[in-house]
């Protein structure tokens, strides 16, 4: 890890948006490790998980555009420059557990009865199984895009490659160039974000500092247990099963891009559903709607907040 050089990349997205973050390291004694959290704006506490192989910083642009809220960003174990917990997890199960630990911990630590969640792909399955194992610590749940868990209507190939036993390591040790970066973040959903110039060189370079300066990939790939295959893609044990969403009893939001590759309205439609007086609002945008629109999905959190 080299984190100075991680640290000036993410530095130079966060110049970008206007902000310098408040940062802070917690101890996580149900977890088994330490983790990072950034902290911005101010007003009610609203705890941001992200994606997979990513960092908090991914949020950099939303949190931004949501100043009277009390954005806490953290970094998932083992990624950005949160310790990585030393555990494998063996079935779909013991994630789903550590979850609920992990958002019952990062609660704690910040000395927070209750907060709003909001999460986004792998972010999204952790922030699903936390509200239904634990509804009394979270004040509403939003969904941002597709969540790992729902049903899948396209797995990106460099999700089916990194999933071949021996590669995905491999491919996480070679240096990631700006031109393999663009295309990743075209295949997971920012196809027409980059093309509309949504998508900054700082953005991507940050990305890439990711990459190539953490242990972020490693880590993700060692830690999980096997969601995806390279033929077949996401798993069926993978999805999130009926029991677990009915038992989501507070405020649910989804907001679903349109375009998103992981799968669009047809599947956005039916998994909202099955979470008890869950709203869904269809979004123009891909996977990562806040990047489509940063100001129009704040307004839409900033409502639901309120509301």
């Amino acid at each position: 890890m080299d984190e100075a050089r991680y640290r000036n990349a993410e530095r130079a997205m966060w110049d970008e948006v206007g902000v310098e973050p408040r940062e802070r390291f917690v101890t996580l004694p149900r977890t088994g490790t330490s983790l990072r959290v950034q902290e911005t704006g101010d007003g009610p506490p609203v705890v941001f998980v992200h994606g997979a192989s990513n960092s908090g910083t991914s949020w950099s642009g939303l949190a931004a555009a949501i100043p009277d809220c009390r954005c806490l960003l953290i970094d998932r174990p083992g990624c950005g420059l949160s310790e990585p917990h030393g555990r494998r997890f063996e079935s779909v199960a013991d994630l789903a557990a550590f979850a609920g630990d992990l958002v019952v911990d990062v609660l704690d630590a910040l000395e927070l009865d209750r907060a709003f969640l909001v999460g986004t792909s792998f972010g999204g399955n952790v922030v699903l199984h936390a509200t239904a194992a634990h509804p009394d610590r979270v004040t509403a749940l939003a969904c941002l895009g597709w969540s790992v868990g729902a049903p899948i209507e396209h797995t990106p190939l460099s999700m089916r490659l990194a999933s071949i036993r021996g590669l995905g390591p491999l491919m996480a040790r070679l240096p990631a160039s700006r031109a393999t970066v663009t295309a990743l973040l075209k295949q997971v959903g920012l196809r027409d974000a980059i093309a509309d110039g949504k998508v900054s060189d700082t953005f991507i370079e940050a990305y890439r500092a990711l990459l190539n300066h953490t242990d972020t990939m490693t880590n993700e790939l060692t830690q999980g247990p096997r969601l995806i295959t390279p033929l077949r893609g996401l798993r069926d044990h993978a999805l999130i099963a009926d029991a677990v969403l009915a038992n989501i009893r507070v405020p649910t939001l989804f907001l679903w891009g349109s375009d998103d590759p992981m799968g669009g309205e047809a599947v956005a439609r039916p998994f909202a559903a099955r979470v008890p007086g869950a709203t869904l609002q269809m979004v123009r945008g891909g996977h990562a709607v806040w990047v489509d629109d940063p100001v129009g999905i704040a307004a839409a959190l900033r409502s639901f907040f309120s509301g």
